[in-house]
């Protein structure tokens, strides 16, 4: 494994680079490409046929990442939420085992390559493949023109081999990222975590809010959380992770509406806290929503709900198995 000690090589990058960006490569690869967001049991299916080629071949394995989504540059309006953030998608491919990740930017250079021209430029030049996996369902190339097919009629020209990797199904359909998307939309966390092979989690920074919660005699931590895909509206039992430090509690996605808010917000209460936390980075993991959000009619009602929340959030969480290994990061980031 490539510099699997070196920590120096481990932060993770903040955006995207550019194709001119990517360092030389000194070893032959296997590898693959593609949006990888959410790194669900079908991206790993993928990621495990890499790794064994590479082991087979004695190739280094490397994994060409797009970010952001190929649609923030084509179609902003049609592109969709995120399922993991960039420094959180990079984490779990290095705990997979991948010796290097490339983030690359899916800018004009990229939108403009027909498959023959990303096949020989990216993959070929910069990666120097020899053996590229990808999913049944892969496109690349200009106006997606390229396809499996495509590619192992390129792998013929161009003397590299392919692996085609089939669908992972689970309950009948294929486990893809959109089917993930709109089960944790409709609230269905158990399946959005069995599509993931991992508990959902939502990770940002911790910003400043507007202290009603202290005031009230429950602290919470407002999070920062972008264009991440976020479950429905409510009150939920969570595991956070801050640091090296994990952390019980309860999650309030809403607007508030006993305060008439109209801003939907992300919102931890932790249990035994009270740490200054702001600026900091947090990621919550959900594991089960206690109750939907509804409006109070006074301040007392809402105070003797947040309690029971919290009551019923502790009881949950006793009661769960479910939890987070520790990172184990490796690898080689560029």
């Amino acid at each position: 494994m490539e510099n699997a000690n070196n920590r120096s090589d481990l932060q993770a990058p903040t955006s995207g680079c550019s194709l001119d960006d990517i360092g030389e490569f000194h070893r032959d690869t296997a590898v693959t490409f593609g949006v990888f967001d959410g790194i669900h049991i079908g991206h790993q299916a993928v990621i495990n046929t890499l790794l064994q080629h590479a082991g087979e071949q004695q190739l280094m394995s490397a994994l060409v990442g797009f970010y952001p989504h190929p649609l923030a540059f084509l179609a902003p309006e049609r592109c969709p939420s995120l399922l993991t953030p960039l420094s959180k998608r990079v984490e779990i491919l290095q705990q997979l085992g991948i010796d290097k990740v490339i983030m690359l930017s899916f800018d004009a250079q990229i939108a403009a390559m027909s498959p023959a021209e990303f096949v020989k430029k990216v993959l070929l030049e910069k990666c120097r493949a020899r053996h590229v996996v990808v999913g049944y369902a892969c496109q690349f190339g200009k106006d997606r023109a390229g396809n499996a097919d495509r590619l192992t009629a390129l792998s013929q020209e161009y003397a590299f081999d392919v692996s085609i990797v089939p669908p992972t199904e689970i309950e009948g359909a294929p486990v893809h990222s959109t089917r993930i998307r709109e089960a944790l939309v409709r609230g269905d966390l158990r399946c959005g975590s069995q599509l993931l092979g991992r508990p959902y989690s939502l990770l940002g920074n911790v910003v400043h809010g507007d202290g009603r919660g202290k005031e009230i005699g429950f602290p919470t931590a407002n999070i920062e959380t972008q264009n991440q895909t976020c479950p429905p509206n409510g009150v939920y039992a969570i595991r956070a992770k801050l640091g090296e430090q994990w952390l019980d509690g309860v999650l309030n996605i809403g607007v508030r509406p006993t305060f008439n808010g109209t801003t939907v917000q992300v919102e931890s209460h932790f249990f035994d806290f009270d740490e200054m936390i702001y600026g900091k980075s947090i990621e919550v993991f959900f594991v089960e929503k206690i109750r939907s959000e509804r409006k109070f009619p006074n301040l007392e009602m809402l105070v003797q709900q947040i309690r029971r929340d919290i009551t019923d959030a502790a009881k949950i969480l006793e009661a769960s198995t479910a939890f987070v290994p520790e990172c184990h990061l490796k690898g080689n980031i560029t």
